[in-house]
C-alpha cells in the first residue's frame, strides 16, 4: 500500500486488470479536475478504514499474545486478502467490529476475520489474513532422558515462525532452566510445557535422612531415595544400614519422615 503508513500488503480476490485499464484511459482522455468525486473519496476511504483497522487489531493480538507467553518484542508481517467488493464500501463512522474466527492458537499462519459496520450503511465482510511472527522457540541440543534435570546447554533458542506451531512452546531460557523431562526429549524436537514439570524435591539416588517415629521417641538413619517425589509425596527409601526398603514422605530436601 504505497503511500499508506500500514505496515501491510493487500491483495485483492479476483482480476481487477480491466478496471484498471479503464480508469488509465480516463484519466488520459478527460480533463483533468481537482480532487476526487464525493464518491471515490468515499469508496477509498472506506477500503484503507479496512485495510488499517483490521492490521491494527492484529497487532494488538500479536502484542497481547507476546505479554502473555513471555515472547520478545515482535514486529509482524500482514498480508491481508481483501474481497473485490470492499473498495465500493461506504465508509463506517464508528470504529469498525473485528471478530477473529478462525481456530488458530497464536494470531499467527492463515487468520479469518469477520468485519463489519453498523452506521451509516451496515455491511459485513470476511477477510483473510496471512501473518508471519518470528520468535524464539526452544529446541534439545541433544537427547534428554526421563526425569533428567534441563539445563542451558540442553536447550537452543531458534529464530522461528510459529505460523507452522499450533501447540504451546517455550520462548525464554528462564522458562524452563531447571525443570524435569516428564519423559524422553529426543534431539532437535521443539520444546514444550507438556514435556516438563518443576523438578522433585528428592530425585532416586539422593542420600537423605529417614526420621522415624512413634509419637514419643524419634530415630533418625540414613537413607538412600529409590524414586523422586514431591513434599508430602510417599516414596520408597532403602535404610543404608539395614538395607530394608520402606515407605516414607518427603518433609524437605534430603529429609523423609516415617512411623514406627
Amino acid at each position: 500500500m504505497n503511500g499508506r503508513h500500514e505496515m501491510a500488503t493487500v491483495t485483492r480476490n479476483s482480476a481487477t486488470a480491466p478496471l484498471i485499464a479503464l480508469l488509465l484511459c480516463v484519466a488520459v482522455f478527460t480533463p483533468a479536475v481537482s480532487g476526487q468525486s464525493a464518491l471515490e473519496q468515499s469508496d477509498s476511504a472506506a477500503d484503507a478504514q479496512i485495510e488499517h483497522q483490521v492490521s491494527m487489531a492484529i497487532r494488538k493480538e500479536v502484542n497481547l499474545a507476546a505479554g502473555q507467553h513471555r515472547w520478545p518484542a515482535v514486529q509482524p508481517e500482514i498480508f491481508l486478502r481483501l474481497p473485490s467488493g470492499s473498495q465500493r464500501l461506504t465508509l463506517c463512522d464508528s470504529p469498525l467490529a473485528i471478530e477473529r474466527v478462525d481456530r488458530r492458537r497464536y494470531p499467527a499462519g492463515r487468520l479469518r476475520f469477520a468485519v463489519s459496520c453498523h452506521q451509516p450503511t451496515p455491511w459485513q465482510l470476511m477477510i483473510q489474513a496471512d501473518v508471519n511472527v518470528t520468535v524464539p522457540v526452544a529446541f534439545a541440543v541433544r537427547t534428554l532422558r526421563k526425569d533428567e534435570i534441563v539445563s542451558a546447554d540442553d536447550i537452543v533458542l531458534k529464530p522461528t515462525d510459529i505460523a507452522s506451531i499450533n501447540r504451546e512452546f517455550f520462548a525464554s531460557a528462564q522458562d524452563f532452566i531447571g525443570l524435569r523431562a516428564l519423559r524422553q526429549i529426543r534431539r532437535d524436537q521443539q520444546l514444550s510445557p507438556s514435556h516438563l514439570s518443576p523438578a522433585y524435591l528428592v530425585s532416586a539416588g539422593d542420600k537423605v535422612m529417614i526420621q522415624a517415629s512413634n509419637g514419643q521417641f524419634l530415630a533418625n538413619m540414613s537413607g538412600i531415595a529409590l524414586e523422586g517425589g514431591y513434599t508430602k509425596q510417599q516414596i520408597r527409601v532403602r535404610n543404608t544400614s539395614s538395607g530394608k526398603v520402606i515407605k516414607a514422605a518427603i518433609a524437605k530436601p534430603g529429609l523423609v519422615t516415617t512411623l514406627f
